[in-house]
C-alpha cells in the first residue's frame, strides 16, 4: 500500500517551511522518506506545491526505493490565486476526488495551471529592486516505479463524484475595440453553477513577491450575475481598460462541492486607443507647484500603473516627522502615525484626488512631503520597505 504524502507552503531550492519558525532542508526530509520506506517497505507518492519544489524534490530522489514525486514547479516561483484558491495542487487533489489516477491528475493540473497563470511574458521580469526572475512555471512528475505508481488511483480505488455536465465556456468572441467602450462579457454554464466569474489577464503587469519570496498573482476579476430570462448564461459589464493591447479573457464557474471548471480558450480583447503600459510599476504624487502660502488652495493627486497585487498607501509627512495615511477619500486622515493602505476605489493612470482644501492659516510652516507607496498586498509594508519589494512616489513642498 503506498503512502501518499501532500505538502503545500512556502519553500526555496533547499528548504521547505513547516511554520513561520520552522524549517526541514531538504537532506533532513530525505533522511525522514529513507527511514519510513527501510523500516515500512511500502511505496510512497508525494507531491510538493511550493516555489523552487522542482529543485527541492530532485535532492529527495532514491533509486534503491519504489518512490514517486510529483512538484508544483520546477525551479521556478509556483503561483497561487489567493482570491479563488487556485492553485496546481487544488486541481491535482480535485482530480483524483473525480476518480483520475495520479498521472491523468498530475496532467491535468498541469494545464489547469498553465490556463490559470496565463501568458507569463506579459509579467515584468525585474522587480523593483532590480532582481532577475524567472517566472515560467512547470511542474515536474518523477517516478521511481517506472510508471506504476502514476497507475494509482487515491486509495487505490476510482470514484468518481460530482457534476461531469459541470462546465462554463465563453459566449463572446475575440474582437478589436477602444479602450473606452463598454465590453459585455458573457458565458454559457452547464450544470449546478454556484457563481461564475471572470479573470482578465492585461496587456502587462508587474511580477509581484510578497515578503516571503511567493508571487502574488493578482489578476482582476469580474463576477457574473445569471441572466434572469436565461439561467445558463451568466454576464457583467466591463469598461476598465486603460492600456493599449490584448486583454486575455478566461471564464470560470463553481459548484456547490467547489468543484472548479474554466473555458478552454481564453478570449483576446485587443484594445486601442489608450496609452502604452509602462514597462514598470510606477506611482507618482501630483501638485502644481512646491511652495504654498497658509490661506492658500491646496491640490493633490495621484496615479498609479500597474498596480495590481499592490496594496496602495498615499500619506503626508509633517514638518515635525510624524505622518498621516490617508483612508479613502479626499482629506480624510486617520490617526496620526497608523500606517494602513487606501481603501477606496483605484483604477490604472486615473487620478485619485488626496487633498482638495485651502490650507489653514494657523499650519506650521516648514516641509511637508506627500508619498505614494505600492507595496505587496496583505504584506506589512515596513518589511516590504526593508526588502526592497515596494514602489514609491514622492513630492515635497514648503509651506510658508
Amino acid at each position: 500500500m503506498p503512502l501518499y504524502l501532500f505538502f503545500i507552503d512556502h519553500g526555496s531550492t533547499d528548504k521547505l517551511q513547516l511554520s513561520k519558525i520552522d524549517q526541514i532542508t531538504a537532506s533532513e526530509f530525505k533522511t525522514l522518506l529513507d527511514d519510513y520506506q527501510t523500516t515500512t517497505g511500502n511505496d510512497l507518492l508525494l507531491l510538493i506545491d511550493a516555489c523552487y519544489s522542482g529543485t527541492f524534490s530532485q535532492q529527495l530522489l532514491d533509486e534503491r526505493f519504489r518512490r514517486a514525486i510529483i512538484s508544483s514547479t520546477n525551479d521556478t516561483v509556483a503561483y497561487f490565486d489567493r482570491a479563488d484558491k487556485q492553485g496546481f495542487s487544488r486541481s491535482f487533489a480535485k482530480s483524483l476526488d473525480k476518480g483520475m489516477t495520479f498521472k491523468e491528475a498530475f496532467d491535468y493540473a498541469n494545464k489547469e495551471q498553465q490556463k490559470l497563470v496565463g501568458d507569463l511574458s506579459k509579467l515584468t521580469t525585474a522587480s523593483t529592486n532590480d532582481r532577475s526572475q524567472n517566472i515560467e512555471q512547470i511542474p515536474q512528475f518523477y517516478d521511481g516505479t517506472h510508471g506504476e505508481l502514476g497507475k494509482h488511483y487515491l486509495n487505490n480505488f476510482s470514484k468518481i463524484t460530482g457534476d461531469d455536465t459541470f462546465a462554463i465556456e465563453s459566449a463572446i468572441s475575440s474582437s478589436s475595440l477602444l479602450v473606452d467602450q463598454e465590453v459585455m462579457l458573457a458565458a454559457k454554464t452547464s450544470g449546478r453553477v454556484k457563481r461564475a466569474w471572470a479573470i482578465v489577464r492585461p496587456p502587462q503587469m508587474n511580477f509581484v513577491l510578497d515578503t516571503s519570496s511567493t508571487p502574488i498573482l493578482a489578476y482582476p476579476r469580474i463576477s457574473l450575475e445569471q441572466t434572469p430570462d436565461h439561467q445558463e448564461t451568466w454576464q457583467a459589464t466591463w469598461h476598465d481598460a486603460v492600456y493599449n493591447g490584448d486583454y486575455a479573457i478566461t471564464f470560470y464557474a463553481e459548484d456547490e462541492n467547489r468543484n472548479v471548471a474554466s473555458s478552454d480558450i481564453p478570449v483576446t480583447l485587443t484594445m486601442t486607443g489608450g496609452i502604452e503600459p509602462p514597462t514598470q510599476t510606477q506611482v507618482q504624487i501630483n501638485l502644481d507647484k512646491t511652495r504654498y502660502q497658509r490661506g492658500e488652495p491646496f491640490q493633490a493627486t495621484l496615479t498609479e500603473d500597474l498596480g495590481w497585487g499592490y496594496d496602495l498607501y498615499a500619506a503626508v509627512v509633517l514638518p515635525d516627522g510624524n505622518f498621516f495615511t490617508l483612508n479613502q477619500a479626499t482629506n480624510d486622515l486617520r490617526t496620526v502615525n497608523e500606517a494602513k493602505p487606501w481603501y477606496g476605489q483605484r483604477q490604472p493612470h486615473r487620478s485619485l484626488t488626496l487633498f482638495d482644501l485651502t490650507l489653514p492659516t494657523n499650519l506650521p510652516t516648514g516641509q511637508y512631503c506627500l508619498y505614494g507607496i505600492l507595496s505587496p498586498e496583505r504584506n506589512d509594508v515596513f518589511e516590504a520597505q526593508h526588502q526592497g519589494l515596494w514602489v514609491m512616489g514622492q513630492q515635497c513642498l514648503e509651506v510658508y
